[in-house]
């Protein structure tokens, strides 16, 4: 199964588009989008649900509400848009928790039987996921950057690999 693929790999980048979180795994690989090329972790975790972050004290360091959130240097009176990179709490705290100088590895992987997420890092950050759909919408989705073939996905509705 992909997700247990993840196990001893690192966190290599973690950002969003627009509200999609996405955080990527593994030794950077080079990769053509939009004829483009990038560097990106070998594997890549959409995120389309709520999710967190929590230390190994179980306080949340980031989570998917802090997308929507404005920056702690925003003056409260000024007009937010939170799609502007680096307007937000996300871009904030995702920029400082999870430089390049942090090393973090995944020490584990586990699926719930509603296929909610759960990825145990070694410095005792944990991320979860909750599949919050009861529909065929997409919640998140684990594949290799490099390679569109085997997308592990998962909806409401369960588990699919294109």
């Amino acid at each position: 199964m992909l997700i247990k693929k993840l196990a001893g790999e690192k966190m290599y980048g973690i950002g969003r588009a627009a509200a999609m979180c996405w955080i990527h795994f593994g030794n950077p690989v080079e990769v053509e989008i939009r004829g483009q090329k990038r560097i990106l972790g070998k594997y890549a975790l959409h995120l389309d649900c709520p999710w967190r972050i929590k230390n190994s004290s179980g306080t949340i360091e980031l989570g998917s509400a802090d997308i929507f959130a404005p920056s702690s240097g925003r003056d409260a009176g000024e007009a937010f848009n939170w799609d502007i990179q680096g307007n937000n709490l996300f871009d904030e705290k995702a920029k400082r928790l999870f430089s390049k100088d942090v090393q973090m590895f995944v020490d584990s992987v586990d699926l719930s039987e509603n296929n909610d997420l759960t990825v145990i890092f070694s410095n005792g950050f944990i991320l979860e996921c909750f599949v919050n759909a009861s529909s065929c919408e997409e919640c998140w989705r684990l594949f290799k950057s490099d390679s569109r073939d085997g997308d592990f996905i998962v909806t409401g509705l369960g588990i699919e690999r294109l």
